[in-house]
């Protein structure tokens, strides 16, 4: 049951209108926003974040990294970045550390409760919503997981889903086998973080990432404490979501195209199509030679493409 549950957090991915070209840089700079561990709980905890901002921009995309990972997921060394993408595009990002990652409070993982780590990210959407008309939940793996479930929990809360390194049909024999590929963190009780050469195994396509990319990230391992509720993620939610969704798979993802229609973008629409409402836009993309961490392949900008012109249609 433990590992079936790891294997869940691991897993676990309004009309909006076209970004206008930024002719200006972003001007980016750093955001802590303070949460609560659990609604009715102080404000005591923060999470922090790197906010770019393009001149006029009216929608922000707030960006949720996987598991073992922090907000530099989103502009790693050596590949290319998405935030830098999206903020040419004329959209603002908020890239942040999840709870307990990067420069984000890290409180004692006793002090977690099912639903934190989903609570606290919709309270970060609640203080972008004070400076942004439009706000895009953009995940990965797990981040793309907590998207999920803050679509579902707080209705009208976002605008729009890109979910990546997701899909409704996991093959759930290579997350047990990734579960083992943890260990403890020994000076966190209840933080885990991936064995050396884990990532390498499971993340990657070799043939389109860099030797140095995969050391680097090899070398940079997040801890983490992942949601306990064994309800996490359950895509028969799904059919509660009611905003456009962007499902994005790479091509060779070890833990989801063993059971998940990767062959083709249409493979994977139809394969998903079930999991969600009828009248709920769905779209779907498989990024082809690429590995579950999308945005550390060479093969990146084809998605980062794709996304911004789904974002001009919906």
């Amino acid at each position: 049951m433990l590992k079936r549950t790891l294997a869940l957090a691991l897993f676990s991915l309004v009309s909006l209108a076209p970004a206008p070209a930024s002719a200006a840089p972003a001007r980016c700079q750093a955001l802590d926003v303070p949460v609560s561990l659990a609604p009715g709980q102080p404000a005591d905890q923060h999470i922090s974040g790197t906010l770019c901002v393009p001149r006029g921009a009216g929608t922000v995309q707030l960006l949720l990294a996987g598991g073992s990972y922090s907000r530099q997921y989103w502009d790693f060394p050596g590949t290319p970045s998405y935030v830098d993408h999206m903020n040419r595009a004329g959209y603002a990002t908020l890239a942040i550390d999840r709870l307990g990652t990067g420069r984000s409070s890290r409180p004692h993982s006793s002090q977690y409760q099912p639903a934190t780590h989903q609570n606290s990210v919709y309270q970060v959407v609640q203080h972008l919503r004070k400076s942004f008309g439009k706000v895009i939940l953009v995940g990965n793996s797990l981040g793309s997981t907590l998207a999920r479930m803050v679509a579902v929990n707080h209705p009208g809360s976002v605008d729009a889903l890109i979910l990546t390194g997701e899909s409704s049909t996991p093959d759930w024999a290579a997350f047990e086998r990734l579960s083992a590929d943890f260990q403890p963190l020994a000076t966190d009780a209840g933080y885990i973080t991936t064995r050396p050469g884990a990532k390498s195994a499971w993340f990657y396509h070799p043939r389109t990432a860099s030797r140095a990319v995969i050391a680097a990230d090899e070398a940079t391992p997040e801890a983490d404490v992942y949601p306990a509720d064994p309800g996490f993620g359950d895509v028969g939610l799904n059919k509660q979501i009611r905003v456009p969704v962007l499902v994005a798979v790479g091509e060779h993802d070890k833990l989801l195209c063993g059971t998940t229609a990767c062959t083709s973008s249409a493979a994977l629409l139809a394969s998903e199509r079930p999991f969600y409402d009828p009248a709920t836009p769905l779209a779907a993309y498989v990024v082809r030679d690429t590995g579950h961490v999308i945005n550390l392949h060479r093969t990146a900008p084809r998605f980062y493409a794709h996304a911004r012109g789904w974002l001009a249609t919906v």
